[in-house]
C-alpha cells in the first residue's frame, strides 16, 4: 500500500512540475538544419512585440491560466534587432503563480532559459514553445501542503487509497491513509526523507513506518524502500534535468533544477 502512495506522489510531484514547462516542447533539441520561416521572419520584425504575446498565451495554455504569470525576455543587444526576429535570446525568464497542470496547483515557480533560440513558426502559428536549442535552464518550484492534499483526495479512488494525506514538515514527510492489503483493510503511516541522488535520482528514505499501528522493523522498512527506489529516475524522461535538491519546509516543498543545454 504504501509502495503504490509513495511512487505515485513521488513521480507525480516532479512530473507535474516539470510538464507544466515541458508539455509540447522539446526543451534543448539541438536542430542543427533550422532555419527560421522567412515569413515569419518579417511578421516579427514588423511586430516584435509578438514573440512575448505568444509566448504568455502558450504559457497560460500549459498552466490552464495561472493566477499570475510574467515573461521576462532579454535581448543580446536590442529588442527587435536580428537575433530577435529569429527567436534568438539571451535570456527568457517565466514566473508563475497558481498555474495548475492536471488540477495539481504550482504555488510558485520560476523558470530561466539562457542563451536560447525558439521555433518561432510554432510559436506565432500554434502557440507551442519548441527551443531550438539553449545553454542553460534553471528551475525553481514551490508546491504546498493543502494543494497536494486536496490533489491527492481527488485522486484517492484511482490510487486506491482512503483518506491519503500528507504532512510536510522541516525536512521530513508523513505519509498515512488506509488501503488493502490482500483483503485485509489496512491503515499504514510513515515517515522520512526525500533526496537526490546523482542528480537524476529521487529517493525516499524511510525512518519509520507503521501498519495498523505497529511500529515495523528497520529490515522491514529497509526491504519495502528498497524495493520503492528510485522513486524517479530522470534518465526515464525524453528529456535531460539535473535536479539539484528537494527541500522540504512546514507545509511546503521546494524543487528546484538545473540543466546544462546545447550552446548557441
Amino acid at each position: 500500500m504504501k509502495i503504490k502512495l509513495n511512487r505515485y506522489l513521488a513521480k507525480l510531484l516532479l512530473i507535474a512540475v516539470i510538464a507544466a514547462f515541458v508539455t509540447n516542447a522539446t526543451w534543448g533539441a539541438n536542430k542543427k538544419d533550422y532555419q527560421p520561416d522567412p515569413a515569419i521572419t518579417a511578421q516579427i520584425a514588423a511586430n516584435p512585440q509578438i514573440i512575448h504575446e505568444k509566448l504568455i498565451s502558450a504559457m497560460n495554455k500549459l498552466l490552464d491560466n495561472p493566477a499570475s504569470l510574467s515573461i521576462i525576455i532579454t535581448p543580446y543587444t536590442e529588442y527587435g534587432d536580428k537575433d530577435c526576429i529569429e527567436g534568438r535570446f539571451k535570456k527568457v525568464e517565466v514566473h508563475t503563480s497558481r498555474g495548475q497542470v492536471e488540477k495539481l496547483y504550482l504555488h510558485k515557480a520560476d523558470i530561466e532559459f539562457e542563451d536560447v533560440q525558439l521555433d518561432t513558426k510554432k510559436l506565432l502559428e500554434e502557440e507551442k514553445i519548441d527551443p531550438v536549442s539553449m545553454k542553460n535552464i534553471n528551475m525553481d518550484v514551490i508546491v504546498k501542503e493543502t494543494d497536494m492534499n486536496d490533489f491527492l483526495e481527488a485522486k484517492s479512488k484511482s490510487i486506491k487509497v482512503h483518506k491519503p494525506r500528507i504532512e510536510m514538515l522541516p525536512d521530513r514527510i508523513e505519509l498515512s491513509g488506509a488501503t488493502k492489503y490482500g483483503m485485509v483493510r489496512v491503515e499504514f503511516w510513515a515517515t522520512g526523507k526525500l533526496s537526490v541522488k546523482d542528480g537524476r535520482e529521487i529517493q525516499f528514505y524511510a525512518s519509520k513506518m507503521k501498519v495498523n499501528r505497529m511500529t515495523m522493523p528497520r529490515s522491514f522498512v529497509g526491504m519495502i524502500v528498497k524495493k520503492i527506489n528510485p522513486v524517479l529516475d530522470l534518465e526515464k524522461f525524453p528529456f535531460k534535468l539535473n535536479l539539484r535538491e528537494i527541500k522540504v519546509e512546514r507545509g511546503q516543498m521546494n524543487f528546484t533544477s538545473y540543466r546544462e543545454g546545447s550552446s548557441r
